[in-house]
């Protein structure tokens, strides 16, 4: 977790200036849809909501999640393939938006707890995080939506894409960790000082 690294203001405008990148990165990656070997299609949408938390922290995390949530439930096209309104929040895809500040909250406190994030460790948090959504969403999908495929099946089906999704957004953390990193030694005594 990074969120010690910057100082651009003070450190309720640096939150709030963090919450707003990572709400506006939400509704603009969240909709796309990514295509691998062929025909594999992937959304960045678990990988995003989880992301910022691992980055950031837990509050920054969840926020803006929270924020791309009401954006979406209000009529921004920014949920999987541009969907949008409030009655995704009451049918088969509620369990996975419901489970999104779940996920963020929960990478993000850990995240926090994590004194050097590395490419292993940085990995773990995002899979457990896109792990806690994929589960409660399919949890809620199953309790409205009979199906035939088992846990096992349905699991094993959505691990491509996941570990993919992992893989892509733990090279993300460790990138903004050196990127961090250089900023600081770069950095002016005096600004050192200050840290």
């Amino acid at each position: 977790m990074f969120r010690s690294s910057i100082h651009w203001q003070s450190p309720w405008l640096d939150d709030v200036l963090l919450t707003a990148l990572g709400t506006g990165l939400l509704c603009w990656l969240s909709p796309q849809v990514w295509m691998f070997q062929g025909d594999l299609p992937i959304t960045p949408q678990s990988l995003m909501v989880v992301l910022w938390g691992v980055l950031w922290g837990w509050k920054v995390g969840t926020l803006a999640v929270v924020l791309y949530l009401v954006a979406g439930g209000l009529g921004a096209p920014v949920f999987a393939e541009g969907a949008s309104g409030w009655q995704h929040f009451t049918g088969s895809t509620s369990g996975f938006l419901l489970a999104f500040p779940i996920g963020a909250l929960v990478v993000g406190w850990l995240g926090e707890r994590i004194q050097k994030m590395r490419y292993a460790t940085s990995a773990l948090l995002l899979l457990l995080g896109q792990g806690i959504v994929v589960v409660l969403g399919l949890m809620w999908f199953r309790s409205i939506i009979p199906v035939e495929l088992g846990w096992f099946d349905t699991l094993a089906g959505l691990a491509p894409a996941i570990l993919v999704k992992t893989a892509l957004g733990a090279l993300v953390v460790v990138f903004v960790g050196r990127v961090l990193t250089q900023h600081r030694t770069t950095s002016s005594p005096a600004d050192r000082r200050q840290d």
